[in-house]
């Protein structure tokens, strides 16, 4: 009788958990794009984290992006074709401190529009990278994010310390951030062993207000190997890469923060101007636009990037430049989930 009592409970505990909607996600590539992260006089470095700002008044888009040689730049993009770069300026006191790091290592940047805040992932790096890595939050001059300088940089505090610092390891830590009303999102970007990338990750959520981490949840059931750029577009509601993959994710959760649904698809990732071949992509960051157009920016993997030389013959000699300078690529998709 007992045997079978126990069944029963377990059967009931099964049956009362339901397991998450795979959905279909597609991904719509825009016709302008990919594109150089370039303008006439300067270009990105290792653009590892992006976040929409708005519209300037006379109609541009405007982005901060991230790089992980310890810069912060504006992004304006005009008319979808004609970008300019302007670098975003430390005051002495926010370079003394970041120059206390082994390496600037800038991986993620959110812009919470709501609260006006900018957040910042750094990770860290040896000898000591647990000491190092953490999301940052960064305030500019006047607390104006168009203002060009940073005046203050502030680490946060998430608990319980030892879970946030399980599983960084050297040049490993959290690739991808987002936040909404009410949670902070931190993705870890991948177990890693022996060099080698596992089958899945794991994702932190955190109380937005305390900072203290309610929801750990491993993504291999997902198919999600690695986390490297995340974007919240609404309460409850996380987009993100999966690099490793080369795939887009979504994922709707419930008021429990348990997983309602998901969605992936594969991100085509072909030459700026030549749709007919593909080089080897390493997506790391994501945003939206307020027409709802996602914006995902490459990180050059240098030993990678520059394809070969039978590939490179067939470029024009900007392209081959672009590629011998590591110049970093944006794309522009929509995005159907249903």
């Amino acid at each position: 009788m007992q045997k079978i009592f126990i069944l029963l409970i377990l059967t009931f505990a099964i049956g009362c958990s339901t397991p998450p909607v795979k959905k279909n996600l597609t991904l719509v590539k825009d016709t302008h794009y990919p594109r150089w992260i370039k303008s006439s006089t300067k270009f990105s470095d290792q653009t590892s984290g992006i976040a929409y700002l708005g519209t300037n008044p006379g109609g541009s888009k405007v982005f901060l992006i991230a790089d992980d040689i310890g810069k912060i730049r504006y992004l304006t993009v005009k008319n979808d074709t004609v970008f300019s770069i302007l670098d975003v300026g430390f005051t002495k006191n926010v370079q003394t401190y970041l120059d206390t790091f082994p390496k600037e290592d800038f991986e993620e940047i959110v812009y919470d529009k709501k609260a006006g805040n900018v957040y910042l992932s750094i990770e860290g790096n040896n000898p000591n990278p647990k000491e190092f890595v953490g999301i940052y939050l960064i305030q500019f001059k006047n607390n104006n994010v168009y203002s060009d300088t940073i005046n203050n940089i502030a680490k946060l505090h998430f608990t319980p310390t030892d879970l946030f610092l399980k599983y960084v390891q050297n040049n490993i830590g959290y690739e991808g951030l987002a936040v909404d009303d009410n949670y902070f999102y931190l993705g870890f970007e991948g177990f890693v062993n022996d060099g080698v990338y596992a089958d899945s990750t794991v994702l932190f959520i955190a109380d937005k207000k305390s900072k203290k981490i309610i929801k750990q949840i491993n993504t291999k059931s997902l198919g999600i190997h690695t986390i490297c750029g995340l974007y919240s577009d609404k309460d409850y509601s996380l987009y993100g890469i999966d690099r490793n993959n080369k795939k887009v994710f979504h994922i709707n959760f419930d008021k429990d923060l348990s997983i309602k649904d998901y969605g992936l698809d594969s991100i085509p990732t072909n030459i700026p101007g030549y749709p007919e071949y593909n080089y080897v992509a390493s997506l790391e960051s994501i945003t939206m636009d307020s027409y709802r157009n996602f914006y995902l920016t490459d990180d050059p993997w240098k030993r990678f990037y520059i394809p070969s030389k039978e590939i490179l013959a067939k470029l024009d000699s900007n392209t081959v430049e672009n590629f011998k300078n590591f110049i970093p690529v944006i794309y522009k998709f929509k995005i159907n989930y249903q």
